[in-house]
């Protein structure tokens, strides 16, 4: 059927309902208009926008695809193609349909802003990035690419870039709320709070209730020891947002560091009076309750609401909940059967420490060599991976810890502008026993009988901070740089001089503290740094205060040994693979014995996130 001609006017008239946000009234005179002129490309790209904007995604794809399929190089039909599919999940095609949008119009700003935003979600900064600033080149005052940049760089741990990317966008519109909130996350990542807090402040005024401003300045004001004040924000939020996760975690974070145990886990059990059946508020308030060690109080909290229900994040919970109680046994088929339905890696690796402790390890291995392939950089993965090796006496355990040669000790240099080595451990212990704060130790962590400061403690400005980080950098450079070349070993494969700190803190320790075995799931290389340790003579035999490596914390029995162990001194640092299992010989249980701090971090590849 010829196409019959179409009036321009009403092509407009149309495009302007849809964008007025009455799609929905648009459609039937789209439909009525196709019916008379069904190839019509710019009539089908009206059809698959208003589509799209009433939720009806396959017809929009189908509508899209028929606009191409009679005018192949239309920029604007095929960037909304792009941000369909994306939407749908289908981000190597929408990539193709952004980058040939592209190449037809080089300068079509949305096209680029949809690409370059696509490789940033994928972490691929450094594409993202030229993507950016070349769409910055043609429109050297958008807001959203200077946004977009300050973002990137911001990632990239290039902050300075980020600030000024930041600060372009608001000298154009000051109250440009994306850049105001960029500008003050950035501000917080490299601990100048003081500076973040106003800025936060000025989003909340611009834009109240917005959940994600609310939050972030609740965490700024928690890192200014602002504890009321963020307390009441985290409350305020979860009343107006009763369903965001992250503030309940923070909150009763907070109310478990600061010993009220009382009010802890109080905001999960009002939200969920009004959301009884949210998955989500549930999975998190029991696991804080697990994370806590009242497994009583967890089952109560689940089976209060969820009794006769077969859902399978529920009856993963039950897994959890009968693992905590140490009846492994019953656990096992309840993780099988909430995988089965999900095939989440998180449930996965839940599966395969369950497995690994029933001695199953064909199973186990079944599914580490699936996750493994997708996670390539998942260190837990790939300490199970060990523990399935070790506990079978396979040759590729040995392949994997090299002997555990790369578990190495150095004492760092001293920093510029101290007398001595011992001058620096003084006023950095001095340092982090003011900001050592808190009562508990935090939940989920290996911390036992000991306290741990929140955020990335290398980012801060304090001098003497900055000259550890400066110590530290020196050393870690020369461990990368003595590694060999394995384009398969999941340490050296990721062989970079281009590194970054990607999290690090300090843990004071009390009598009787310790760590229990575990590894950094995020990291590369992973560290303790002491900076101030009660005295120990041993160095032989594995004595009190010691740090472990090799043995899981699964109690697999003899065979699962530990490998090797080291004295801390004040001054050492110890690196490892992240994907190391280590821990420490409790402390003497002594009221008033002289404190074990230290300064852990992790580092990855900064590389990996550039291309």
């Amino acid at each position: 059927m010829k196409n019959q001609p179409i009036n321009p006017a009403l092509l407009n008239q149309l495009f302007a309902l849809i964008n007025s946000g009455q799609s929905r009234a648009a459609l039937p005179e789209i439909h009525r208009q196709l019916t008379l002129s069904p190839t019509e490309p710019n009539l089908l790209h009206l059809a698959g926008i208003a589509s799209a904007a009433t939720g009806r995604n396959a017809e929009a794809l189908s509508y899209f695809k028929k606009s191409l399929q009679s005018a192949p190089n239309q920029p604007a039909v095929l960037n909304n193609l792009a941000n369909l599919l994306k939407k749908m999940g289908e981000i190597s095609n929408a990539k193709i349909h952004f980058q040939k949008a592209v190449s037809l119009s080089p300068n079509f700003l949305e096209a680029q802003l949809g690409l370059a935003t696509l490789e940033y979600d994928q972490q691929s900064y450094g594409e993202a990035r030229k993507i950016a600033l070349s769409a910055l080149d043609a429109h050297p005052k958008n807001l959203p690419v200077l946004n977009l940049l300050g973002n990137i760089s911001k990632k990239t741990d290039e902050f300075e870039k980020a600030i000024t990317f930041f600060e372009q966008a608001l000298s154009i519109k000051p109250e440009y709320v994306p850049a105001i909130y960029g500008l003050a996350a950035t501000y917080s990542e490299i601990a100048l709070d003081e500076k973040a807090l106003p800025l936060f402040e000025k989003a909340s005024r611009l834009r109240p209730n917005t959940a994600e401003i609310e939050y972030s300045l609740a965490l700024t004001q928690l890192n200014l020891n602002r504890f009321d004040q963020a307390e009441a924000n985290l409350k305020n939020l979860i009343a107006i947002h009763p369903l965001y996760i992250d503030a309940h975690k923070t909150l009763n974070e907070i109310y478990w560091q600061q010993g009220k145990k009382s009010a802890f886990c109080a905001s999960y059990v009002a939200a969920r009076s009004s959301n009884p059946k949210s998955t989500e508020l549930t999975i998190s308030h029991v696991e804080s309750l697990l994370a806590a060690g009242d497994v009583a109080e967890a089952e109560h909290a689940l089976e209060s609401d969820w009794a006769d229900s077969s859902n399978p994040n529920i009856q993963f919970l039950r897994g959890k909940i009968a693992e905590g109680r140490s009846q492994l046994r019953e656990a096992l088929p309840l993780y099988e059967s909430s995988y089965e339905q999900l095939k989440t890696t998180d449930i996965a690796k839940q599966l395969i420490t369950a497995q690994i402790q029933c001695q199953q390890f064909d199973k186990a291995q079944e599914l580490l060599t699936q996750h493994l392939r997708r996670y390539p950089d998942d260190q837990l993965l790939w300490a199970l991976q060990g523990t399935c090796w070790k506990m079978t006496d396979s040759e590729k355990y040995e392949w994997l810890i090299q002997d555990n040669r790369f578990i190495q000790e150095f004492e760092i240099p001293t920093p510029d502008g101290f007398a001595s080595l011992d001058d620096f451990l003084d006023q950095l212990k001095e340092h982090l026993l003011a900001i050592h704060n808190l009562e508990a130790q935090p939940l989920n962590q290996s911390v036992r009988e000991g306290i741990q400061t929140p955020g990335r403690l290398l980012h801060k400005p304090n001098p003497v901070i900055q000259a550890l980080k400066a110590s530290f950098t020196e050393v870690v450079s020369h461990y990368i740089e003595s590694m060999p070349t394995d384009t398969s070993h999941p340490l050296l494969r990721r062989k970079s001089s281009d590194f970054t700190f990607s999290g690090s803190w300090s843990v004071l320790l009390r009598g009787g503290g310790h760590h229990v075995s575990h590894v950094h799931p995020a990291g590369w290389i992973s560290s303790a740094f002491y900076a101030a340790v009660p005295p120990n003579a041993s160095r032989d035999k594995l004595a009190a205060g010691d740090i472990y490596f090799g043995q899981s914390p699964y109690q697999l029995g003899e065979r699962d040994d530990i490998e090797c162990h080291l004295t801390p001194t004040a001054g050492k640092l110890v690196l490892f693979p992240s994907f190391t299992w280590h821990g420490t010989v409790p402390l003497p249980l002594e009221k008033n014995a002289p404190k074990r701090i230290t300064t852990p971090f992790d580092v990855t590849p900064r590389s990996g996130h550039l291309n």
